[in-house]
């Protein structure tokens, strides 16, 4: 039997928490992510690099929300170049959709992400 199959594995298995104050459990927290979301999705469409699929896919988050998904530090170092992406008017859920599902499922990637795009708007 394959361990993708072995049914403990996944009635075992915790999704990650990134930060203990954005628990599910917290309405506010929810409430600011959500926001956080949306004024990812607005930015994105601004620049005409939301993914077509990617209405979609926030309709399916809280579902599938940290499993399959797990940031590590270098996630962060392909903000810059999702940023140059995302800027080209590419979309980004085509061509990094780990990056994509990470940025929607973290808050603190998200967050920077959302720095990262602030700065090369302004020429920084």
């Amino acid at each position: 039997m394959s361990h993708f199959t072995e049914t403990r594995f996944w009635q075992a298995a915790k999704p990650y928490e990134s930060d203990p104050s954005n628990l599910a459990g917290s309405s506010n927290g929810t409430a600011m992510q959500d926001e956080s979301i949306q004024t990812l999705r607005r930015r994105l469409k601004s620049l005409d690099a939301w993914p077509e699929a990617g209405d979609t896919f926030l309709e399916l988050l809280d579902q599938v929300r940290g499993y399959g998904a797990t940031l590590v530090p270098t996630d962060f170092d392909w903000l810059a170049q999702v940023a140059d992406s995302a800027y080209k008017g590419e979309d980004i859920g085509l061509r990094y959709p780990s990056i994509f599902q990470k940025l929607l499922t973290f808050p603190e990637l998200r967050q920077k992400f959302l720095q990262t795009l602030h700065i090369r708007s302004i020429g920084v």
